[in-house]
């Protein structure tokens, strides 16, 4: 079965008909976590269980071997020797991050659109269209009469833009493949993901109801930890002796003047409404993004509000403002090989009275431990009277596979020859599930000079790139189980 890889190439596009039209079936479905509609069944809700059996059923119409394992987290699809000493695993997630009706102008979120070479909705960049090509590259292998002296497994789980529960409890109930690969990352291969550590920072916001006062009545920003937030929102009460107009100009002042950024200001009921835009990328990369709380907390804190709301605008909008490698913090830190820790503030709450908090999450590379990120914050709180915490999460740790391991050295060959490069490797700011596995490498399907659209409004893939990336993990898994 020796090929090259344009007959690899070749092959993969005579799929894409079918691949397109599952893949428009998938991208519908909200597969966002829903704790109203979950179930012991239904672990994560309605959405992300039908995403969960349309690829069971995919594997049931192809003649694979499936199961759904894990109290119900996770479906598998084998192919190859069941008795097999070694199994392959190639390990993709079926849930999205929300998708903001508002902030998307193509389409909406869950209803796909093809325009031109570009496929937009939710979860499309991450990761429906490369879990797709991963499950044809696997169904071409079948096709073709390939017989694999290693077992393969695809893994999907379903709780990756969370808490990881799926992969926790499969691991502990299944255990892990010998080796694998997750293309949910970027090529060539990734041997190595940075640390991730999330710290909350709670606090009890004023209850002063002055009039004669600034009052912060309301401050929101964000809704997941792992990407930057776009919108932020907030309600202030001027003193009865500040001038309303005046305040809703320099606000206009400010976001005019202010490169990337826009926002609107509006006095209605006694009180004002902020609302600032910045740019929301994937937090693992936030020196792309414009975070939009810090800007509005920027704005905010050239105001005399008082005690907490001070506090905790000064420590968005001057302490931590455009700080995305956490120098305020003492931690910025760089390693030879994995390179910058980040931080990405991504999700804000403050309202009058009650208690509020603020999450940032660190990708942190070998050198740098989570006890000194969560001193370091502790020590840069200012004036905010406030207990911080830290999450523990399941593969929260910098991971690293041998540059000489097989599943290093055969995929950054196999991409090599696809994209006539050298080989190479990259270092990753993100998480996959390749961390979970000793032996877990990100391969793919984000190919480089391509837009990393993930998380963000509008996200979309390039259509042609679907194909190149079935064939590329087609031949990996070949070249991986063939003796």
């Amino acid at each position: 079965m020796v090929k090259t890889a344009d007959e690899w190439q070749e092959n993969a596009q005579k799929y894409q008909f079918q691949l397109q039209n599952d893949l428009l079936q998938f991208l519908a479905i909200p597969s966002v976590l829903d704790p109203e509609t979950a179930t012991f069944q239904k672990p994560f809700g309605v959405g992300i269980d039908k995403a969960l059996q349309f690829i069971a059923d995919l594997g049931n119409r192809d003649g694979f071997s499936v199961q759904r394992v894990a109290d119900n987290m996770v479906v598998v699809i084998d192919y190859g020797p069941e008795n097999a000493e070694e199994t392959v695993g190639v390990l993709s997630h079926v849930d999205v991050v929300p998708g903001n009706d508002a902030a998307w102008h193509v389409t909406l979120p869950f209803s796909p659109k093809i325009i031109g070479d570009r496929l937009y909705g939710r979860g499309v960049h991450d990761m429906k269209a490369d879990l797709m090509a991963s499950y044809y590259a696997l169904k071409q292998l079948k096709d073709e009469g390939f017989v694999p002296k290693k077992k393969i497994r695809l893994i999907f789980g379903s709780d990756e833009e969370s808490d990881w529960r799926d992969m926790q409890k499969y691991l502990s109930e299944v255990g892990e493949p010998t080796l694998g690969f997750s293309p949910d990352g970027t090529f060539p291969v990734v041997p190595g993901e940075k640390g991730v550590q999330t710290i909350e920072i709670k606090f009890q916001a004023d209850d002063d109801f002055d009039h004669n006062l600034y009052q912060l009545l309301k401050f929101e920003s964000g809704n997941r930890d792992n990407v930057v937030p776009g919108v932020a929102t907030a309600c202030v009460k001027l003193p009865d002796n500040q001038d309303i107009n005046l305040f809703l100009a320099k606000f206009e002042q400010y976001v005019t003047s202010t490169p990337l950024i826009t926002g609107v200001g509006q006095y209605a009921d006694g009180n004002i409404r902020l609302t600032l835009y910045g740019k929301s990328v994937h937090g693992a990369y936030p020196e792309d993004g414009l975070n939009s709380a810090t800007f509005l907390a920027n704005f905010l804190m050239q105001y005399p509000f008082k005690n907490q709301a001070h506090a905790f605008l000064y420590l968005l909008g001057e302490s931590n403002h455009q700080d995305v490698f956490a120098e305020h913090l003492g931690l910025a830190f760089h390693d030879a090989v994995m390179g910058d820790l980040t931080m990405n503030i991504g999700q804000v709450h403050y309202i009058l009275g009650k208690s509020g908090y603020i999450r940032i999450q660190f990708r942190f590379p070998v050198g740098v431990t989570e006890t000194a990120i969560l001193t370091q914050v502790q020590r840069h709180m200012g004036g905010l009277d406030a207990k911080v915490f830290k999450e523990s999460r399941f593969g929260s740790q910098p991971h690293m596979v041998d540059l000489k391991d097989p599943i290093v050295t055969t995929l950054q060959s196999v991409y090599a020859q696809h994209t006539h490069t050298d080989k190479t490797y990259k270092i990753s700011n993100g998480g996959s599930y390749a961390r979970l596995l000793k032996r877990g490498v990100a391969f793919g399907g984000q190919f480089p000079d391509v837009a990393v659209m993930s998380h963000q409004p509008d996200e979309y893939v390039e259509i042609t790139n679907i194909p190149r990336a079935q064939a590329i993990f087609a031949q990996a898994l070949y070249e991986l189980t063939k003796s």
